[in-house]
């Protein structure tokens, strides 16, 4: 009689061939229908929603011609968080499937790595600007590019350790992949670690030179923005890193492989970290003009944040601004954005009664005066396309005309008349 296999029943867990089930505890253990997915989701509409401001940021930013970059990156660091949850969703449905082990595994640990660039170059930035005499130096520029090159070396030494370690049971080639496992861990925890030190130092050391400010808002709001999300990123890696020395059997897991502590120490505090730039607007207060190579470049740019908050209020560059001068209407152009000494935008409601009339200053004496109630009388050469040559405006727009009487409509009907 033959024998009666079910179908629903899956194949068995362990085949006779690669790749191998692991032989230690891995992080967050194997997944769980009835606990991983119900959380896998909820943290996928959380970085769905991460993904989606960082997206508007980036778009709208995009159309004000405001470039900034790193927004973008935050999308994509959003997306590969989806992929991991999806695919470790996928797993919880087919614990016995190895593929889904080692592909959730990959990219659990490629994303991360995204923010740690982000922290750096933002530590560079602000470097830059707390001491251009030591931020701009080749030396320094360097280093923070090794830094960057090193973090691709370690997401691909650590992404081959993994999945080699899957295909193997020599014992020898298992321990090559720990030692390079445990290499990766503890430099991606000392990277994560590397702003702190330096902007600390960089704070409560006396510059030598003025610090240049750059984007919207204070040094001091950016520090202390940068120090919070390092430290957040910084205990994730460093948990992360005390997982693969501290390492457990299977069938015996410590308690720092637990599912809590797997979400809470990787998804949650990275979580933090994307609200925390996006909600800061990070957009505007990183920000710095293309081509900043040099000490004073960040002041270049630095006129379109001393009074403008938002990029709301950079939207109203659209707008007409209508003026009087000389008696005669004219219109500013579309792009043209001019500061009162008050420090308001000037529209023409907005203007005070004195400079409503009289004839226009030099362009060369505005500059000067926004030069120095921005920087202490530094010269800011991108301030020369604010006072754009003013253009008169037509008479079919807005020009106020008076009644014509009969006797006119009269002749003007008779003249069209004889053109005809």
């Amino acid at each position: 009689m033959a024998t009666v296999v079910p179908v629903g029943d899956p194949l068995p867990p362990y085949g006779y061939g690669p790749p191998y089930p692991p032989q230690v505890a891995v992080l967050g253990l194997i997944p769980t229908v009835r606990v991983d997915v119900p959380l896998c989701i909820v943290l996928i509409v959380f970085f769905v929603a991460g993904a989606a401001v960082n997206l508007a940021i980036f778009v709208r930013n995009k159309a004000c011609g405001h470039k900034f970059l790193p927004s973008g990156v935050l999308v994509g660091f959003c997306l590969t968080r989806i992929i991991a949850l999806s695919l470790r969703i996928a797993w919880a449905t087919q614990p016995w499937n190895i593929s889904l082990n080692i592909a959730a595994s990959i990219f659990a640990a490629a994303g991360v790595v995204l923010l740690f660039a982000l922290n750096l170059l933002f530590t560079h930035r602000l470097l830059c600007g707390l001491h251009p005499n030591i931020g701009w130096l080749p030396v320094v520029g360097n280093f923070f590019l090794f830094c960057y090159f090193l973090i691709i070396v370690c997401l691909i030494s650590a992404i081959t350790a993994l999945t080699v370690s899957f295909y193997t049971l020599v014992p020898e080639h298992l321990h090559d992949c720990r030692i390079v496992q445990l290499f990766t861990s503890t430099t991606l925890a000392l990277i994560a670690f590397l702003p702190i030190p330096i902007l600390l130092c960089a704070a409560f050391y006396p510059g030598l030179r003025r610090p240049e400010p750059f984007g919207y808002g204070s040094l001091t709001t950016k520090i202390i923005l940068v120090l919070a999300t390092a430290t957040l990123l910084t205990i994730g890696a460093a948990y992360r890193c005390a997982v693969n020395y501290a390492v457990r059997p299977v069938w015996f897991p410590g308690w720092w492989h637990h599912k809590a502590c797997y979400y809470v120490f990787n998804y949650d505090l990275e979580l933090v970290v994307v609200f925390a730039y996006a909600l800061m607007r990070f957009d505007l207060r990183f920000h710095v003009p293309d081509g900043a190579r040099k000490a004073g470049d960040y002041l270049k740019g630095q006129h379109a944040y001393k009074r403008v908050s938002s990029l709301a209020f950079r939207a109203s560059l659209d707008e007409r601004i209508t003026v009087r001068i000389d008696g005669r209407r004219r219109r500013a152009s579309s792009r043209t954005e001019y500061f009162t000494p008050s420090g308001n935008l000037a529209r023409s409601n907005h203007l005070p009664v004195r400079q409503r009339g009289g004839s226009r200053s030099s362009r060369s004496s505005r500059s000067e005066e926004i030069s120095n109630e921005i920087n202490g009388g530094r010269d800011v050469r991108e301030t020369r396309h604010v006072f754009r040559e003013r253009v008169y405006e037509k008479k079919s727009r807005g020009r106020p005309t008076r009644r014509r009487s009969s006797r006119e409509r009269k002749r003007s009907h008779e003249r069209r008349r004889r053109r005809r």
